[in-house]
C-alpha cells in the first residue's frame, strides 16, 4: 500500500471542514502508510503543545480515537507521535 489510502484523505478533509486543524495533522501523521509519522507532521504538534490556544486534551483525544483503528500501522504510528510528544512536547 503506498499512499494515502481514500479513507484517510476524507478523514482529513472532514477535520479541515470543521476547522480542527490539531486533528487533520493528527489523521496525516497516523495514515496508513507503511512508514513513520512525517516530521512536518509531528514538528506542528509539537508547536501545539506549546500554544497556549490549543485543546490539549482534544489532542490527546484525536490521538487515543486513532489508537482503537483496526490497520496496526495506524495504531503504531499513534503510539510513536504520542510517545514523540511526551519527549520533545511542552508539559
Amino acid at each position: 500500500m503506498s499512499g494515502q489510502s481514500l479513507t484517510d484523505r476524507i478523514t482529513a478533509a472532514q477535520h479541515s471542514v470543521t476547522g480542527s486543524a490539531v486533528s487533520k495533522t493528527v489523521c496525516k501523521a497516523t495514515t496508513h502508510e507503511v512508514m513513520g509519522p512525517k516530521k512536518k507532521h509531528l514538528d506542528y504538534l509539537i508547536q501545539c503543545t506549546n500554544e497556549m490556544n490549543v485543546n490539549i486534551p482534544q489532542l490527546a483525544d484525536s490521538l487515543f480515537e486513532r489508537t482503537t483503528n483496526s490497520s496496526w500501522v495506524v495504531v503504531f504510528k499513534s503510539l510513536i507521535t504520542t510517545h514523540h510528544l511526551m519527549v520533545y512536547g511542552n508539559e
